[in-house]
């Protein structure tokens, strides 16, 4: 709209508040002093402003507001891995539509210099953009953006992370500078957020007589990602603490607000919390009797538009749905996060992929699964196909063949392919001459489980050889399907060469890891080698597991003849390691891929009847890690969201976008349920009920075939 520059602190009054860390997991965080910077920009017209347009980034978050009302935190994140220390190479924007109605405007924006979270993202520099436009009641505009008329201050309330103190006077105005412009701004091509307020259950009227003290407990009805909100009236000064928690009130939280104030107060916090419930402990440190008006939350969230649903005869089965869906919402925010706990960059693709099919059943807007793409892609270009979690990196690649199968954006494998063939040449670094990956840097991840004192985040090659090299087929075939579509010069040769490694790796996956006398694969080879960070050193035992066997089947790695009997051996045997809820995604699709699901695939999905004793959220994992301590919050839990809906509907595309469709449904043993699945045309509607005729409607533009 306009040509709006850069702003900043003076650098040379400021030189300690001049440069940012590019993540919390630069070394630069153990030195860069928090600062709040406060920009304010005052316009009066002639005329009354009916709307404002702005396009709005900061490095690394800012906080608006327009004519004293809070409109949206940004920018929306620029992505990355886990242990970045590297800028990613975009920057996002945000953009908001603002009706006014007033002769007089106020833009006031603060901005935080340094990360807090590990999805946080710096190019190095603090700064603040915004690009403005002003429409009016007469029909006119007019655009201004940032520059050196707009003022600056440095908050001197906000003295620490989380802790700010209303009794100080602020710092008075003073001119921005305009700073060397080092970021690359690009829409993102996704909805800003919604937020809606709310309440915990039954904690209000709260008073506090002069000089004492009270603690409160609170409880929301779910978790939510949420900003924390209070209101107090009455003239005294006063200490709240809040200690956010998702589901014991006694256990560490993440998040926790110091406030010290005098008088009224309308706070908001500045970090989102995962809560189920909070804690304060109000301190009366005046004369006058202390009031809380509010005790509230900002509860923010990708925009839902349209919901899929599940309803079945078993109410475990429709708590366990319901959990999942209300977890990936939480867990959606500019960037799709495994918890809003953890708030973990996009390395994290394995959690992502299982939302990704979760939303395609539920709220069904592709984009915000397209951007994580994208921005996955964007990562692997800088690091030449190096991804963080070995596993993960293939996931992706799967990840984005199912995204162009359920919208039909065949743009998106254009764009990623050459991060793609970076990632495969870089597993392929890691093969010996017979293609089986012998030399990776680790083999993570495979699950969230301990065996024999060793993690599988990290195991060493006997207990995650044989997984890494399943996924790779799995990446490796889905490659050849997207290089069949992707008609540029010179794919063709790739995809002959990711055929050969495939052809190539199926065989020595067979003569390696199929253990003849067990009928079974096995985890991996007992070779010795240097260990590294990730790569623990080896053991000198065989280990079985479900998770081999499981790919073995899923990828075809097995012959098809076998498929039924190693699912049914694997099942049958508890004394096999056996999967936490992540890895259970892809158990169940190998169960419905052997034509068991009738048999396993509802008892399976059971399993997740003792989360349900927890209704706010998904928990991390069945049992936990000693010293480990899982939330409640994590999306990679979510599976039966979607296993439920696509397995009862037998729901297969054959064409992308829904364009042409199969629908087998099946109650698998229960005796009803009622589906909705939304796809670009409306929503599939399908009710089975045992010992009748399926009632099925299909929207007008999708085809149905046998």
């Amino acid at each position: 709209m306009t040509k709006a520059q850069w702003i900043w602190l003076n650098r040379e009054k400021y030189p300690e508040y001049a440069d940012s860390p590019i993540s919390v997991f630069h070394p630069g965080m153990k030195t860069c002093k928090y600062v709040i910077a406060e920009f304010q920009k005052q316009l009066a017209f002639d005329k009354i402003a009916t709307r404002i347009t702005m396009d709005i980034s900061a490095d690394v978050k800012f906080w608006l507001y327009v004519n004293g009302i809070y409109i949206g935190a940004g920018p929306v994140c620029a992505g990355g891995d886990y242990g970045i220390i590297e800028p990613m190479p975009w920057q996002y924007y945000n953009t908001y539509e603002v009706t006014i109605g007033a002769s007089e405007l106020e833009i006031y924006v603060m901005v935080q210099n340094r990360p807090s979270q590990m999805c946080d993202m710096s190019q190095g520099r603090n700064g603040l953009y915004a690009s403005v436009m002003v429409e009016f009641d007469d029909g006119t505009s007019q655009c201004f953006g940032t520059d050196d008329s707009w003022k600056v201050r440095v908050s001197a309330r906000h003295f620490e992370l989380n802790k700010v103190d209303f009794t100080i006077k602020p710092n008075d105005w003073e001119n921005a500078c305009i700073v060397e412009n080092v970021w690359r701004l690009r829409k993102p091509g996704i909805p800003m957020l919604d937020e809606e307020k709310i309440f915990p259950e039954n904690v209000l009227p709260l008073t506090v007589a002069p000089g004492g003290t009270k603690e409160v407990v609170c409880y929301f009805d779910k978790i939510y990602s949420l900003y924390h909100r209070l209101k107090i009236c009455g003239e005294t000064s006063y200490i709240v603490l809040i200690k956010d928690f998702e589901k014991e009130e006694d256990k560490a939280v993440k998040i926790s607000e110091l406030i010290i104030g005098e008088g009224p107060l309308d706070f908001r916090g500045l970090s989102m919390a995962s809560a189920g419930g909070m804690k304060l402990y109000l301190y009366n440190t005046g004369n006058e009797p202390l009031r809380v008006d509010e005790i509230s939350g900002s509860f923010v969230h990708y925009p839902v538009t349209e919901e899929g649903r599940f309803f079945c005869s078993e109410p475990c089965l429709n708590k366990i749905f319901d959990m999942g869906k209300h977890t990936l919402k939480i867990c959606r925010q500019t960037i799709e996060l495994d918890s809003p706990l953890h708030q973990e960059n996009l390395g994290c693709a394995g959690d992502y992929f299982i939302a990704s099919l979760m939303n395609y059943y539920t709220y069904g807007d592709g984009r915000l699964t397209r951007l994580d793409i994208v921005r996955i892609g964007d990562c692997l270009k800088m690091y030449r196909g190096y991804m963080f979690h070995t596993t993960y990196g293939m996931i992706w690649i799967m990840m984005v063949y199912d995204y162009y199968m359920y919208t039909g954006d065949q743009s998106i494998l254009h764009e990623v392919w050459e991060a793609m063939c970076l990632l495969l040449e870089r597993m392929d670094s890691y093969t010996d001459r017979y293609g089986i990956i012998t030399h990776p840097p680790s083999y993570m991840f495979v699950d969230w489980i301990m065996v024999d004192g060793m993690s599988l985040h990290h195991p060493p090659m006997a207990l995650g050889q044989a997984v890494l090299n399943a996924f790779y087929y799995g990446g490796l075939t889905t490659a050849v399907k997207i290089g069949e579509i992707v008609e540029e010069k010179g794919v063709f040769k790739q995809q002959k060469c990711y055929e050969e490694r495939a052809s190539l790796l199926k065989a020595s996956f067979q003569h390696t890891f199929y253990d003849e006398e067990k009928g079974l694969y096995f985890d991996g080879c007992n070779d010795t080698y240097e260990p590294l960070k990730w790569l623990p050193e080896n053991v000198d035992k065989r280990y079985f597991s479900w998770h081999t066997n499981t790919l073995a089947v899923l990828y075809d790695i097995a012959p098809k003849a076998e498929h039924r009997r190693i699912m049914k051996t694997i099942l049958g045997d508890m004394s096999l390691i056996h999967p936490q809820p992540y890895f259970m995604h892809f158990v169940l699709e190998a169960i419905y891929k052997a034509g068991l699901f009738q048999e396993y695939g509802i008892a399976q999905l059971l399993r997740w009847r003792g989360m349900t004793e927890f209704e706010k959220g998904l928990a991390e994992g069945w049992f936990d890690m000693s010293g480990y301590g899982f939330d409640y919050s994590h999306v990679w839990s979510g599976t039966p969201t979607y296993q439920l809906p696509s397995k009862l509907s037998g729901l297969k595309l054959i064409e992308p976008g829904f364009r042409k469709i199969c629908l087998k449904p099946d109650l698998h043993g229960l005796q009803f349920a009622h589906i909705r699945i939304p796809t670009p045309y409306g929503f599939i509607e399908i009710k089975l009920e045992q010992g009748k005729e399926p009632i099925i409607f299909v929207p007008e533009g999708i085809e149905v075939v046998s």
